[in-house]
């Protein structure tokens, strides 16, 4: 009988976003497992500021980084997490994400490095510096599927969702032997990988995202704006919203910049309500964790190698 792929998910995000990208991960890999038997458990890595709601949360569900190492895992998926320092290294929890970095190298078969994840693992890697991007690059973006030998991509392109201001440049990768999975040329790259010998994969993306996550961020984020806790207005997801409300949202947009108008959260919900929200990526976000479970199927064997 084989025995089921344990995969190890660490999970950096924000307080309000913990329980809602564990279960966005848990049901991605449940939709490309298939038959095959597959196993979630949560880890918490030292160095995150945490309020008390989510202390208990991961005190109730998750284990400690140091029971990963113990324990050991077929696999690891790694989240980013919003930054606080203007350089990765002056992050608190710096030093124990690079030793996670290193011990996944030698004691798993693979490994998902997701958003700031993937640029501090590039960084501690091959001293790649993230660049910041001249704007967000937030939206629904189609990218050309290039390197294909691991992720079994039978389509010429696909469409990940992507909510950053930062990015790793594609000559660079390049030159320190990473391999460009999917890339466009208005946002980048997307998916990156490289053998460590463990099969790392380095998502700029976000295949996980529900059909409505990019709405709740954008609403997120105008509503910081009105509270004074961010300089500027945001601009609304690209290729995300359909005709009439993009340009209700832009107007809107004119209007508070202007200062005329009263209710502006009460306007912003009543336009963002009526998106349907379609999650138009579900079947390449399955597909590329479909090709990466088959490689940890593949390469896993019966061994799991803790610290």
């Amino acid at each position: 009988m084989t025995r089921p792929l344990e995969i190890a998910f660490v999970n950096n995000m924000p307080d309000a976003a913990l329980a809602a990208t564990h279960a966005q991960f848990s049901r991605l890999l449940r939709a490309a497992a298939g038959e095959r038997d597959v196993k979630l458990r949560g880890y918490t890595l030292p160095g995150h500021e945490r309020g008390e709601a989510a202390r208990r949360y991961l005190a109730g569900t998750y284990d400690s980084i140091n029971a990963l190492y113990r324990r050991g895992a077929d696999a690891i998926i790694v989240t980013g997490c919003e930054p606080r320092a203007a350089r990765l290294p002056d992050e608190p929890y710096w030093p124990h994400l690079t030793r996670l970095v290193d011990w996944a190298r030698d004691h798993t078969t693979a490994a998902i490095w997701s958003c700031l994840a993937a640029h501090a693992a590039a960084l501690h890697l091959a001293g790649i510096e993230r660049q910041p991007a001249p704007r967000k690059i937030s939206g629904i973006y189609r990218f050309a599927c290039l390197e294909t030998e691991w992720a079994r991509r039978d389509a010429a392109e696909i469409i990940v969702p992507h909510s950053r201001y930062n990015g790793l440049p594609r000559a660079e990768l390049e030159r320190t032997g990473f391999r460009i999975g999917s890339w466009s040329a208005e946002a980048g790259v997307d998916m990156f990988w490289r053998e460590e010998p463990s099969l790392f994969v380095f998502l700029q993306g976000h295949p996980e995202y529900d059909g409505d996550t990019l709405l709740k961020e954008y609403r997120r984020d105008v509503i910081r704006f009105l509270a004074g806790k961010r300089p500027d207005y945001p601009d609304a997801p690209e290729h995300f919203f359909s005709g009439d409300n993009a340009s209700g949202l832009r107007a809107l947009k004119s209007r508070v910049e202007a200062g005329a108008e009263r209710d502006p959260i009460g306007a912003l919900t009543d336009i963002i309500g009526a998106e349907p929200c379609a999650q138009q990526w579900a079947g390449d976000a399955r597909g590329l964790f479909q090709g990466w479970l088959t490689a940890i199927g593949a390469r896993s064997g019966d061994h799991r190698r803790s610290a």
